[in-house]
């Protein structure tokens, strides 16, 4: 059941603005857990710890895309702020984890500049949605719909999440391929800079973290 919750709030961070669902997973401390099990995923512990996981994620963005919509239409500062505040109490668990701050100012500069870049033109179909999903679920720190909202396609991200139930398979099918081919990409080389390079990916990671909650903060003021 607690893996289950940890997936819920896991995938409420895939649908708000500005949140990152992997940072809320290092948050609750199952970030390399999930990048683990994933590269080995037919293990049957890992399949077991994926599927709880997974039934809260699916749970979550499923029924929690309305919700959220509503409450980000009524109440947004007040949404916002909650999140805001509970990813800032995450910045001292990765903190621990790095010394190299160098890196962190890069790296959040560089996302921060990745989002303000006006009127971004880029492909529009839902195989390379699936695969720009895979790599900014799997990224910590890189929030998937400020991302998407930067691209012009945050719309197009919400409809599908909010109509998954009706299995519209011209739309899934081209998303899950891309989904599935990114995040097999993206595991493998997080695995191997966790294990060849944790400083300094943690260092990227607490900049791409800095840099969410600076747009969060400034989506809200």
């Amino acid at each position: 059941m607690k893996l289950i919750l940890k997936g819920l709030i896991i995938g409420l961070g895939k649908i708000i603005p500005g949140v990152s669902g992997s940072i809320l997973a290092i948050r609750m401390n199952i970030y390399e857990d999930i990048i683990k099990s994933l590269n080995n995923v037919f293990e049957k512990n890992n399949i077991y710890f994926l599927f709880k996981l997974s039934i809260g994620i699916i749970i979550s963005i499923v029924f929690g895309s309305n919700i959220i919509t509503y409450l980000l239409s009524k109440y947004y500062i007040v949404t916002m702020l909650i999140f805001s505040i509970l990813i800032i109490t995450g910045i001292p668990t990765i903190i621990k984890e790095t010394t190299n701050y160098v890196v962190s100012i890069i790296s959040c500069i560089i996302y921060i500049l990745l989002l303000n870049i006006p009127n971004i033109h880029i492909l529009n179909n839902y195989f390379f949605i699936g695969f720009l999903e895979s790599f900014t679920t799997i990224i910590p720190g890189i929030s998937g719909t400020a991302l998407f909202t930067s691209f012009g396609l945050y719309d197009e991200l919400l409809y599908l999440f909010s109509n998954l139930y009706k299995f519209n398979f011209s739309i899934l099918l081209p998303f899950f391929i891309g989904f599935i081919l990114g995040t097999i990409i993206i595991i493998r080389f997080i695995e191997y800079c966790l294990d060849n390079y944790r400083d300094k990916t943690y260092g990227v990671i607490l900049g791409l973290l800095i840099g969410s909650i600076i747009t969060m903060l400034k989506n809200i003021i």
